[in-house]
This record gives structure tokens, C-alpha cells and sequence, in this order.
């Protein structure tokens, strides 16, 4: 696949051009292309949401004890 086309054997098909499958692997490249833009743009969400659970955790640890927000994590079992 050099081309980066994905089943690129349709187009050796005999007459594929005059039928909708070219069409629909193209339909089906996109589908894959935005699952990889949404993948990524998951992980960046998950990155930023841990760092802003990391961040609300230390201020609740400066708003009450660090031993206080531990006892709580463990309560809540974590």
C-alpha cells in the first residue's frame, strides 16, 4: 500500500471503476481517518483531565489536611 490507500485491490478489479465500491472504500478511509482523529483527540482529553484531577487534589489537600483528604480517598477506596 503504497499509496496509503486502504484495499487498494478494488482498483485491479476489472471494471471496479464504473462501480460504487471505489466510492465506498473511500467512505470507509474516512470512517477510519476520523476514528483516528477521535482516538487522538481522546487521549489529549484524558491526558488534560488527569492533570486536572492531580491539580484538584493537591488544592483540596490545601484546603484540608493532607491526612484528611487520604482518609477520604481511602474511604471512597481508592
Amino acid at each position: 500500500m503504497s499509496d496509503n490507500k486502504i484495499m487498494p485491490w478494488i482498483d485491479e478489479l476489472e471494471g471496479a471503476a464504473a462501480t460504487d465500491f471505489p466510492a465506498r472504500r473511500d467512505e470507509i478511509a474516512a470512517m477510519m481517518a476520523e476514528a483516528a482523529e477521535l482516538a487522538r483527540k481522546a487521549e489529549e482529553l484524558r491526558g488534560k483531565a488527569y492533570f486536572a484531577g492531580c491539580s484538584l487534589e493537591g488544592q483540596a489537600k490545601g484546603h484540608w489536611s493532607m491526612e484528611a483528604v487520604e482518609q477520604a480517598k481511602r474511604r471512597a477506596g481508592w
